[in-house]
């Protein structure tokens, strides 16, 4: 597993990048609350140095962001707030005293997750060297947000039962000046779609996803590298994002020059197992 450098020399990028993330997650679901019908089904609450949020519906958005280590003493309390979500939730964290965590959550018997790599870039210092000519990228049409949002479903293999409602929450996202959406179509066919949430000077790469069947093509390079283009056009000046360690999205980031600012451990809770 990939391991980045001491925190103690990149641990401001590692908390942008965080911040970012948690960010970008609280916009969606504000957005979806305040749209939507959907009052008794979501909550937003920033608490013990962090942000925890609940959509009784979507398994994703069951997450508690985590600044640092204060929250090994408050698991008492977390674990009440997701406990009617069918989901439980992911406990996800960039910086703080992993090992603290870690010992709390095996106390409670939370379940460990996957490790996170939380990335980071001034930009201007990407490396942007291929180019893939039979890639074109645009900015979707009103008449393609339906299908870019399908494709965004698709892309993550998420159920067809959840298509409807999750566009009818998603469509929203459009209006939003902080997020820039991205189509990319590989000779002729759309295979890659991916989102910029721009947040002050610091511009997140969100939504990469690419096609089961046009994987390994150069569609994921395309659309960061875009992106990043992009990025640098609005003036951002730090470019951020996060991915599975070792993932090949990860792999991808490094290869653009984005840096492994930090790796952390996720922690599961099961409200199930408490029961």
């Amino acid at each position: 597993m990939t391991v980045a450098e001491p925190m103690t020399v990149k641990s401001s990028f590692a908390i942008r990048a965080f911040d970012a993330a948690a960010a970008y997650d609280e916009l969606r679901l504000s957005t979806y609350l305040a749209k939507e019908s959907v009052a008794a089904k979501i909550q937003i609450e920033p608490e013990y140095h962090g942000l925890l949020l609940r959509f009784s519906e979507v398994g994703y958005f069951n997450r508690l962001y985590a600044r640092n280590e204060a929250v090994a003493d408050h698991l008492d309390e977390i674990e009440q707030f997701y406990g009617e979500s069918p989901f439980g939730c992911e406990l996800v964290t960039a910086c703080g005293n992993q090992q603290l965590i870690a010992e709390a959550c095996t106390r409670r018997g939370w379940l460990p997750g996957r490790y996170y790599a939380w990335m980071h870039m001034k930009t201007g210092l990407a490396t942007l060297k291929h180019e893939y000519p039979e890639i074109s990228i645009r900015q979707p049409r009103p008449d393609e947000r339906t299908s870019f949002l399908e494709f965004y479903l698709r892309g993550f293999e998420a159920p067809a039962s959840n298509f409807p409602a999750a566009i009818r929450n998603m469509r929203h996202l459009f209006d939003l000046p902080q997020l820039h959406f991205r189509i990319a179509s590989r000779k002729g066919q759309d295979a890659a779609i991916g989102m910029l949430c721009v947040q002050g000077e610091a511009a997140m790469l969100a939504a990469g996803a690419t096609l089961p069947e046009q994987r390994r093509h150069g569609c994921h390079h395309a659309v960061l590298a875009d992106r990043i283009r992009l990025a640098e056009r609005l003036g951002c000046k730090d470019i951020v994002s996060y991915a599975y360690a070792d993932s090949q999205s990860h792999l991808n980031m490094e290869s653009m020059g984005l840096r492994t600012v930090s790796v952390a451990q996720a922690w599961q809770f099961k409200a199930a197992v408490r029961s």
